[in-house]
């Protein structure tokens, strides 16, 4: 049924199948056959000063090959 707000509610059976904690965001897509729900991954964004990336560099530990290589396998994904 759903709610005056618009809202639904999942079983908890099928919140715990598929690990939806609450609060939890959830992606909704609309298919032929209906509604899907399904977990959203999230990911956190964090900005980083200029000095903070400074700092990194002077630590990188990399050599100037790895460094390449790595930053190449960065760029395909």
């Amino acid at each position: 049924m759903v709610g005056e707000r618009g809202q639904i509610t999942l079983p908890k059976r099928y919140r715990d199948k598929m690990g939806i904690k609450p609060k939890s965001p959830v992606l909704l897509e609309l298919t032929e056959q209906g509604i899907v729900v399904k977990p959203a991954l999230t990911i956190t964004v964090r900005a980083f000063s200029d000095e903070f990336i400074q700092e990194l560099a002077k630590e990188d530990l990399l050599k100037a090959g790895e460094k390449k290589k790595a930053l190449a396998r960065w760029e395909k994904i």
